[in-house]
């Protein structure tokens, strides 16, 4: 069984609470461009603020990419899904008060992203 998205948020939290790593965590921020500097080895990385609305420059000799495959997320192709009448969940955006018990579901997917609906 994989852990829920309650235990990993609990997880990351205290992980970064014990290390005082907070301080290095931004949130509401997006990397708009990440390029390679040969002259100094290293990228260059450009960082928008998305209250202030501004651009911070930087410079970095190790780059992760830590964005999130689902920080994008999108419902899957599928031709009608406009008029499903049931309800959809996505494991990108997933709701916990509702209740599958006693429900039929689908789920639609590859273990990366998953699309769920359900009817009574």
């Amino acid at each position: 069984m994989y852990a829920g998205s309650k235990e990993i948020f609990t997880y990351f939290n205290d992980f970064a609470r014990k290390y005082g790593l907070r301080k290095y965590v931004k949130t509401q921020h997006q990397v708009s461009g990440a390029y390679w500097n040969k002259d100094k080895g290293g990228y260059d990385v450009h960082v928008k603020d998305l209250e202030g609305n501004t651009t911070i420059s930087d410079h970095c000799d190790i780059l992760v990419n830590a964005s999130g495959i689902l920080n994008n997320w999108q419902w899957p192709a599928i031709p009608g899904i406009e008029k499903y009448k049931g309800t959809l969940l996505h494991t990108a955006n997933w709701d916990d008060k509702i209740d599958l018990s006693g429900r039929h579901v689908g789920l639609i997917g590859n273990g990366l992203e998953l699309a769920c609906c359900f009817s009574s």
